[in-house]
């Protein structure tokens, strides 16, 4: 086991976290306008994959029905919302 040193955490601690974060969003986002959708649907199959070597059984029933519930619940308040209240 690698033994962490008072200096290491000090200079962890010292980082420049907003820059860290900045680089980060826009690395975020350059990927994200970059992307097309077969891009973007295989991503999404990659992180299914990963997510289930964590939990196999997921999604269960109960959190496909608590998700379809919500898809719902938003679909509902689209259209409630309409494209007149869009100006």
């Amino acid at each position: 086991m690698v033994r962490v040193s008072t200096a290491d955490i000090r200079d962890f601690r010292a980082r420049d976290w907003r820059l860290i974060e900045r680089t980060k969003s826009d690395c975020w986002i350059e990927q994200k306008t970059s992307m097309t959708p077969s891009d973007v649907f295989e991503l999404a199959g990659e992180l299914l994959q990963y997510v289930r070597t964590l939990r196999p059984d997921w999604p269960n029933t109960a959190e496909r029905q608590a998700d379809l519930a919500s898809h719902i619940r938003v679909a509902g308040m689209l259209q409630r919302a309409g494209p007149d209240r869009a100006r």
